[in-house]
C-alpha cells in the first residue's frame, strides 16, 4: 500500500470518529440544554463567572462551567485539597458533607443548596413546596434549602446511604440529591404543573431517562386515581387547577411507582431524624387501603371520593398527602390537601392530630353532627357498617392510659397491618383501615 493511501485512509478514520464524536457529543448536548439547568434563558448562573468582565468571565447562562471548573477554582483554591487528585466531579465547592447526618442545614452542607437557596452565593432559584405548586396553596417555603429546615424532611444522610448500597450508578462522592434528580435531565416542573413532560424526577433505578413524562397516574390506573381537589370552591382539580378530574389523572405522574422504588414492602429504612425504623409501605391488593386494597365499608368519605358518586376502590397518589422535600408537620404532611388548608401543623408522629390531614377526605364526628372536630366515633363506632362495636368492650384499643380518643397511628400504618392488637371478635380485624 502506498504512503498516500495510507495518509488517506487515516485522515478518512480521523474524520469518520471525530464526526462520530460531534453526533454523540451533540445528542448529550441537546438532553443537558433541553434541561432546567442547561437552558440557555433560565438555565444555571453563576456571577462570579457570568457576569461581564471585570466581575466576571462572561460565561454564558447554561455553560458547565457554572458548576463545574476544570482546573483550579476561579476563585483561587481548590474546593478539596488536591493531593488525592482533582475533586469530585470538579465542582466549585464540596458535594455533600455526609458528617451533616440532621438538620437544621446550611448551604455547605449540600452543593445544591449552593443554588436552591435564598440568600445564596450562587444564584437564587425559587422552588416553591408542592402544596402550592401543584395544590394551590398559598405562599409558603420557597427554596429547597427553606423547606428542608421545617420540622420534617427527605433526610439528606439517609438517602446517601440507601443509594450508595444500591444503586450501581450512584457513588460515596455523589449527591443525595441525584438520588430522586438527573441534574442534566432535570426540568422546570413547577412552571409548567399541567405537562408531565416537564419532568424533574429521575427514578434510581433508571437514572439516565427522566419519569413521569408518560408514567402517568391516568396510564398506571386510570379512573381508579381520582385527582384531589385544588382550590376551595372544589372546582378544579390538582395539579395546578386542571380543570376536571381527566386532565388532572393526565397530568400527575405516577409518583405510586417512583416512592416505592426506595419505600418497599420489605426493605427497611432507618431514619436518622428520627432513630427508628420508617413503616413498610404497601400499596398492593393486600396493603393500605388507598392504595391497591379492595374498600369493605362506608369509610364516610369526602368528594371526589364518596362512592355514592359511582366511582370505588380509589388509588391515592403519595404527594396526595406528603410533601416530597420538607414540612411544617411530622412525616411530610402537606399543609394543604383536597382543596382546603390544614387547620394546624401535627407535630408529633404519636398524636390524634393526625385527623387534621383524614378530615380533608374522611368525615369527623363534627361533620356528622354527632360531636367535636378532630372525633371520630362517628366513624369507628356508629354508621352502618362500623368496623368496631357501637358497645363495648374498649379495651381492645381503648386501654388504660389510651384516652378518647386514641392516637391514629396506634392502628392505621401504611403496611397494612394495624399495630394494635384486635381483641373484639374474630373477624373484626379484617375491617381495620390501615393508613
Amino acid at each position: 500500500m502506498s504512503q498516500d493511501l495510507l495518509v488517506k485512509r487515516s485522515i478518512l478514520i480521523f474524520l469518520t470518529c471525530f464526526a462520530f464524536l460531534l453526533s454523540a457529543s451533540s445528542l448529550l448536548a441537546g438532553e443537558y440544554l433541553d434541561s432546567a439547568h442547561g437552558s440557555s434563558s433560565i438555565g444555571v448562573f453563576r456571577p462570579i463567572i457570568g457576569n461581564s468582565p471585570p466581575s466576571g468571565f462572561n460565561y454564558s447562562r447554561g455553560n458547565c462551567a457554572h458548576c463545574h471548573e476544570q482546573h483550579a477554582s476561579i476563585e483561587g483554591s481548590e474546593p478539596a485539597p488536591s493531593t488525592g487528585g482533582p475533586s469530585s466531579y470538579e465542582l466549585f465547592a464540596r458535594n455533600i458533607d455526609t458528617a451533616q447526618k440532621t438538620g437544621p442545614f446550611i448551604e455547605a452542607d449540600n452543593f445544591c443548596f449552593y443554588c436552591h437557596n435564598s440568600p445564596t452565593s450562587a444564584q437564587a432559584v425559587l422552588n416553591n413546596d408542592y402544596s402550592q405548586s401543584f395544590g394551590c396553596a398559598p405562599q409558603g417555603a420557597t427554596t429547597i434549602m427553606t423547606t428542608m429546615n421545617q420540622r420534617s424532611y427527605h433526610n439528606l444522610y439517609d438517602i446517601w446511604l440507601l443509594a450508595k448500597d444500591n444503586f450501581a450508578w450512584f457513588t460515596a462522592d455523589s449527591n443525595p440529591c441525584d438520588a430522586c434528580h438527573n441534574p442534566h435531565l432535570a426540568k422546570r416542573n413547577w412552571a409548567n404543573a399541567k405537562d408531565p413532560t416537564f419532568s424533574v424526577m429521575s427514578k434510581p433505578t433508571d437514572h439516565f431517562a427522566l419519569w413521569g413524562t408518560t408514567e402517568t397516574m391516568d396510564s398506571s390506573y386510570n379512573t381508579k386515581y381520582e385527582p384531589p381537589f385544588c382550590s376551595s370552591s372544589l372546582l378544579t382539580r390538582e395539579p395546578d387547577a386542571s380543570v376536571d378530574d381527566a386532565a388532572g389523572r393526565a397530568s400527575t405522574p405516577d409518583y405510586v411507582a417512583f416512592c416505592v422504588t426506595c419505600h418497599t414492602t420489605t426493605d427497611t429504612i432507618f431514619s436518622t431524624s428520627l432513630n427508628r425504623n420508617l413503616s413498610t409501605i404497601d400499596w398492593g391488593n393486600t396493603g393500605d387501603k388507598h392504595g391497591l386494597r379492595l374498600m369493605d365499608g362506608t369509610v364516610s368519605t369526602k368528594e371526589p371520593y364518596d362512592p355514592s358518586s359511582g366511582g370505588t376502590d380509589f388509588v391515592l397518589s403519595c404527594l396526595d398527602c406528603h410533601e416530597a422535600h420538607g414540612s411544617g408537620s411530622v412525616m411530610l404532611m402537606r399543609r394543604r390537601a383536597n382543596g382546603s388548608d390544614l387547620t394546624g401543623t401535627i407535630d408529633t408522629f404519636e398524636t390524634k392530630d393526625w385527623g387534621l390531614i383524614c378530615l380533608k377526605c374522611h368525615i369527623d364526628d363534627d361533620e356528622a353532627g354527632i360531636g367535636n372536630a378532630n372525633y371520630w366515633e362517628y366513624v369507628h363506632h356508629q354508621v352502618s357498617d362500623a368496623p368496631y362495636y357501637k358497645d363495648g368492650p374498649c379495651t381492645g384499643c381503648h386501654t388504660r392510659g389510651a384516652g378518647f380518643p386514641i392516637d391514629c397511628q396506634e392502628c392505621h400504618t401504611h403496611s397494612g397491618t394495624p399495630t394494635k392488637a384486635d381483641t373484639q371478635g374474630s373477624g373484626i380485624g379484617t375491617y381495620r383501615i390501615p393508613f
